[in-house]
């Protein structure tokens, strides 16, 4: 089967893609990638046929506006910044997603991407499959994640009615230039409303027994795969496979140690998170590994605290006694998966909901990132390190080490064919 995997954002979102397209082509399909700049280096490594999509996701974060809104948390006023960005690019990004998809039998779609790729998909035949990292179906359970941090009752399903149509007002116009290009009618809705009606394909890119699949979403058209993982092989491509010996030598001279990073969240003051973390370690009895991820902390080696840039989890979690960060959907699996509590301090977006999942599970907490202090979170590093916290994490990560999300993403791609080409 010829596949093009089409993803948009940050490393979170570009690696299980890479990962998905690496195990495709193992099993003998026919892979393009489709990925901003950003992540073109690690579809090179993978040795998988791409195509850049014009947009460096990276470069547009690190820019001062977009630091300052991510930190706000405010994810309204952030997309729609992001959707004013777009609109420098939007004519080449149409031309690389047709270029990309030409000759694909089935498209693997980001969900910020999805409606463009689902009128491509409508066009040529194809058979159009979104891929999400978490819940964004109307549920009556929960609220949208991207809305409300808990329960509102009777309005969840409006929660999630409205983040969809959010997403789908900033990409219409663009979405009615495609299908207009393609010979289509307009479409009346986002391709995820399409979904939840129960038509097309969704895969959960995320652990059933972390967020398990609500009762009211249509079984036939959503498939829980679990988080999809990188595999050792990617790993050693990229150069990430194993420890550095200074940090090998670090981690034997003590107790294990927190994990701490906040990937490529915005760390508008690298000097003053530094000494609270410092504090509140010291404070709670314990040293630390400090993850740089995009931002600039600076290179630290001392007994309490040492530094890294990017570093292989799946490594160095399991020699961890707890973990923090911002909450991204793969950090959060990547922790839990080793079996390590987690405490969120989450930013914007799904970060709160994975926190809550954390907490409502008893394997961590959370807090917002914004309201990180020394007190905040030296309580925060004695909360998931007290008693009982370790053994509901280990009872979770054997539940998740018995999900294969690779091989069942795969298997699920390859079984749509009992599903219609596209939908409108």
């Amino acid at each position: 089967m010829r596949v093009s995997l089409v993803s948009y954002g940050t490393r979170g979102d570009v690696q299980p893609f890479v990962s998905l397209g690496a195990e495709l082509a193992d099993r003998g399909h026919e892979v393009t990638l489709l990925l901003p700049r950003n992540g073109a280096p690690m579809a090179r490594a993978a040795g998988l046929p791409l195509v850049e999509l014009p947009c460096d996701v990276q470069e547009m974060f690190d820019s001062a506006a977009a630091q300052r809104m991510l930190a706000a948390g405010r994810i309204g006023r952030f997309f729609k910044w992001l959707h004013e960005e777009e609109r420098g690019y939007l004519d080449a990004m149409r031309a690389a997603l047709l270029e990309g998809t030409r000759d694909a039998e089935a498209i693997v779609s980001h969900g910020l991407v999805e409606d463009r790729c689902a009128a491509i998909a409508e066009a040529r035949g194809a058979r159009m499959i979104s891929l999400h990292f978490c819940p964004v179906l109307p549920s009556r359970h929960f609220p949208s994640p991207f809305i409300a941090r808990r329960s509102l009752g009777p309005l969840n399903r409006a929660t999630h009615r409205l983040a969809l149509d959010m997403l789908w007002r900033l990409s219409r116009d663009d979405v009615a230039t495609l299908r207009a290009e393609l010979g289509l009618p307009a479409a009346s809705g986002s391709h995820s409303r399409a979904i939840a009606r129960g038509d097309g394909l969704m895969l959960l890119a995320y652990s059933a027994a972390l967020a398990p699949t609500p009762s009211d979403w249509p079984a036939r058209s959503t498939r829980s795969v679990g988080a999809l993982p990188i595999s050792p092989r990617l790993r050693r491509a990229i150069g990430e496979d194993g420890l550095p010996g200074e940090l090998e030598d670090w981690l034997s001279a003590g107790p294990p140690p927190v994990f701490l990073g906040f990937g490529s969240m915005p760390v508008l003051d690298g000097e003053g998170l530094t000494r609270t973390i410092r504090a509140s370690l010291e404070a709670a009895g314990a040293r630390g590994v400090l993850g740089a991820g995009w931002s600039e902390l600076g290179e630290i080696r001392d007994e309490t605290i040492f530094g890294v840039g990017s570093v292989d989890h799946q490594s160095l979690l399991p020699r961890c006694r707890a973990a923090v960060h911002h909450g991204g959907s793969g950090t959060v699996h990547a922790s839990l998966v080793a079996g390590v509590p987690t405490l969120v301090c989450s930013v914007f977006a799904d970060q709160p909901y994975w926190g809550h999942r954390c907490r409502r599970l008893g394997v961590g907490d959370t807090f917002p990132f914004k309201r990180l202090d020394r007190r905040r979170l030296t309580a925060g590093l004695r909360s998931v390190t007290g008693e009982g916290v370790r053994e509901n994490a280990d009872a979770l990560a054997a539940r998740m080490a018995a999900e294969r999300p690779l091989a069942s993403a795969v298997a699920a791609i390859e079984e749509s064919q009992e599903f219609p080409a596209a939908v409108a």
